[in-house]
C-alpha cells in the first residue's frame, strides 16, 4: 500500500495531535465552569506554593500545559440553611427563651447567595473554605464540611439573634399569634440584612447576600404546657356552653312569663266587660249551657 505525501502529512498531524491530548493528560490541567459556578485556581505545582492564583468566571473553558493547578468551585444560585427539623433539613429547629421562661422550638430557614466576586471569594475561600476543607463538585453537590460552615457561619449568628428577639415575647403569643410570628419574622430579617448583623460580625466581613428568612409555627418544648392550654381551653369552652345553656333557658322562661301574663291580662279585660266578677261568671256558665240561676226554696222562712 502506498500513501501520498499529502496523507502522510495529514496522519503526521492527527499522530501530533493524539500525543499532545496525552501529554496534556499526563502533564497539564485545566478547568470548565458551569452557568452556575465559578472557581477559585490555586496552585498546586510540586515546586510552588499553594496560593490563590485568581478566579475563573462561569462558562469558562481553559486547558493549561506543564501545571498542576486545583481549582475549587463555588455555587453562584441561592442557597440555604434549613433549621426546621424535618427530613433533609439540615439541622433540628432552633430553641429560644420567652420573656416568660418558657423554651420554644422555632423552625427557621435562611435563604442566602455567596459573594463571587473575586475578591470577596477570595478571602472567603482563604479564611473558611480552605480552612475547613469546603468542596463543591460540578453539579452544585457538596461535602459534610460545607454544612459545618453553614452552622458556624449562618446557623449559630441566626440562632442568637433569634434568642435576642423571642425574649421580649410571652410563650403563649409566640405560639398562637399569628400577628407576633410575623412580628418576630420581619425583626429577624431586618437584623440579619443590616450591615452590623451577627452575619457579619462573625464572619468579621461579609460574604453573603440577599438574606431572607422563613420563621415556621414556634412549639413550646414542653408538652405539658401545650397539654394544659388544651384542657383551659375545653373548660373554657364548656363554660362557655353551660352559660349558653343557661341564657336559654331563661328566654324561655321569660317568654313563658310573658305569655301568662298577657293570658291574664286578657282574662282581667274580659272580666271587666261585666258588672262584676259573679256576673262574669255567671255568663260564662251560661256558655257552657248550665243555669246559674238555681231555685230557691224557702223553710221556715229561711232560704236554703
Amino acid at each position: 500500500m502506498t500513501f501520498s505525501k499529502g496523507k502522510i502529512l495529514a496522519l503526521a498531524l492527527v499522530g501530533s495531535l493524539g500525543l499532545a491530548l496525552l501529554v496534556a493528560a499526563q502533564f497539564g490541567t485545566g478547568y470548565n465552569t458551569p452557568s452556575d459556578m465559578v472557581a477559585i485556581r490555586v496552585g498546586a505545582g510540586p515546586a510552588e506554593a499553594k496560593k490563590v492564583k485568581g478566579c475563573i468566571p462561569s462558562n469558562d473553558r481553559q486547558w493549561f500545559w506543564q501545571t498542576n493547578d486545583d481549582y475549587h468551585y463555588f455555587p453562584t444560585s441561592e442557597r440555604e440553611w434549613d433549621a426546621t427539623g424535618q427530613t433533609g433539613s439540615d439541622t433540628g429547629r432552633m430553641k429560644s427563651i420567652t420573656l416568660d421562661n418558657v423554651e420554644m422550638l422555632i423552625p427557621v430557614t435562611v435563604r442566602f447567595t455567596l459573594k463571587t466576586d473575586c475578591d470577596d471569594l477570595k478571602d472567603f475561600y482563604t479564611r473558611y473554605a480552605r480552612r475547613y476543607g469546603v468542596e463543591f463538585a460540578k453539579d452544585g453537590s457538596y461535602n459534610a464540611e460545607w454544612i459545618t460552615l453553614l452552622r458556624k457561619l449562618i446557623g449559630d449568628p441566626t440562632d442568637q439573634t433569634l434568642d435576642r428577639i423571642v425574649q421580649g415575647y410571652n410563650w403563649r403569643d409566640v405560639w398562637k399569634n399569628p400577628a407576633t410570628k410575623v412580628e418576630i419574622e420581619k425583626k429577624l430579617n431586618e437584623s440579619l440584612q443590616s450591615s452590623t448583623s451577627l452575619l457579619d460580625q462573625t464572619a468579621k466581613g461579609s460574604f453573603f447576600d440577599g438574606i431572607s428568612v422563613l420563621v415556621g409555627t414556634p412549639d413550646p418544648k414542653n408538652q405539658e404546657l401545650k397539654d394544659a392550654v388544651a384542657r383551659e381551653q375545653a373548660a373554657v369552652s364548656d363554660a362557655q356552653s353551660k352559660e349558653a345553656e343557661a341564657r336559654a333557658r331563661a328566654a324561655q322562661a321569660n317568654a313563658e312569663l310573658a305569655v301568662s301574663r298577657a293570658e291574664a291580662a286578657k282574662q282581667r279585660a274580659a272580666i271587666d266587660g261585666y258588672p262584676s266578677v259573679d256576673a262574669y261568671l255567671k255568663a260564662q256558665c251560661i256558655a257552657k249551657g248550665c243555669n246559674p240561676y238555681q231555685p230557691t226554696y224557702l223553710y221556715g222562712g229561711t232560704p236554703q
